[in-house]
């Protein structure tokens, strides 16, 4: 139960944390039936500050940064939440990003922009161009 609790304080830190988390601003940019990958796009509306989350269901990870996600603005977008980091916490073994990615691919899901992401399997990032604090 410690990872457990562990697990759902830092979930609920994140959501304090960033704004978007709580705001009305959402829209589902990708639903990928074949990946089992859904994206959601969360910000304030009339500040931006976006957050997307990117949400596995596949039994595999997508790994080497082979998976791409359209994303709202370009630069750098931290990793401020990868659930595969409690699966027999502390992971050893995490699949995810090294805490960001770039977003300077072509555009796609109706952004300007893209990412290229490895996706865990089963599991929960989020990122954000504000770092965690």
């Amino acid at each position: 139960m410690t990872d457990f609790h562990r697990f759902v304080r830092d979930l609920i830190g994140v959501r304090r944390r960033f704004p978007a988390l709580r705001s009305d601003g959402s829209a589902v940019p990708l639903v990928d039936e074949d990946n089992r990958v859904v994206v959601l796009h969360r910000w304030m509306p009339r500040e931006g500050r976006d957050v997307i989350v990117v949400i596995s269901l596949n039994e595999r990870t997508i790994r080497d940064a082979a998976y791409s996600v359209g994303m709202p603005c370009p630069g750098t977008w931290y990793e401020v939440f990868n659930s595969d980091y409690y699966d027999h916490f502390p992971n050893p073994d995490v699949a995810g990003n090294a805490g960001s990615v770039r977003a300077d691919g072509p555009g796609m899901h109706g952004f300007a922009q893209s990412a290229s992401l490895t996706v865990p399997a089963n599991a929960v990032l989020m990122l954000s161009q504000d770092p965690a604090r």
